[in-house]
């Protein structure tokens, strides 16, 4: 399932996109579509896969670099690659859903830096690496509305299963008070027999 990427959702829901940048880093001189937010529309039992395009405005060559809050459910292909002047690279945003899942929590982290040499972009991005520029996407899921009621009818399902369990083991323990009482009392008739 691929779904696109929209940046009129984020205006109609409020959503100030992108994220703010953490203090001391550089701003994202790249260019990437969409600018503002990532909504993937998912159904529970399979993945959605979603484009992202980052485009290099500049003169240089460069590498980037993607990650992502949460490797179990989100998958970045490619994770990291180069760009040269005016071209455009295309990245998959691969989505596993799970039961439970948070539909606001998550983004996506992009870095950039300039480099020349073709070297492996694996050996670009290391501990010491400084990136030139960094943008953080917010994600919003969005689960099918069918599949989302038939979960919530699900769990409301178990509480009310738990909530008969709770009954029954109410009732059952009354029984058992009610036999210990009449044991108690037949133990008691028979000891004023005596």
């Amino acid at each position: 399932m691929t779904e696109q990427i929209t940046s009129n959702h984020c205006q109609k829901n409020g959503f100030k996109m992108p994220l703010p940048n953490k203090g001391g880093e550089p701003e994202f001189k790249l260019k990437v579509e969409p600018a503002d937010m990532i909504i993937i529309k998912y159904k529970m039992k399979s993945e959605s896969h979603v484009p992202l395009n980052i485009t290099n405005p500049t003169k240089d060559r460069v590498c980037y670099k993607v990650k992502c809050t949460d490797n179990e459910i989100f998958r970045v292909r490619p994770p990291l690659g180069f760009v040269k002047p005016g071209e455009t690279a295309s990245v998959t945003i691969t989505l596993k859903p799970k039961s439970g899942i948070d539909p606001n929590r998550h983004f996506f982290a992009i870095y950039h830096v300039a480099c020349v040499d073709k070297t492996d972009p694996k050996k670009i991005w290391n501990a010491n690496t400084k990136p030139d520029g960094v943008i953080r996407m917010q994600v919003q899921l969005e689960c099918d509305e069918k599949e989302k009621n038939e979960e919530k009818d699900k769990k409301d399902e178990k509480k009310e299963e738990k909530k008969d369990e709770k009954k029954d083991e109410k009732k059952d323990e009354k029984k058992d008070e009610k036999k210990d009482e009449k044991k108690e009392d037949e133990e008691n008739k028979e000891e004023k027999k005596e």
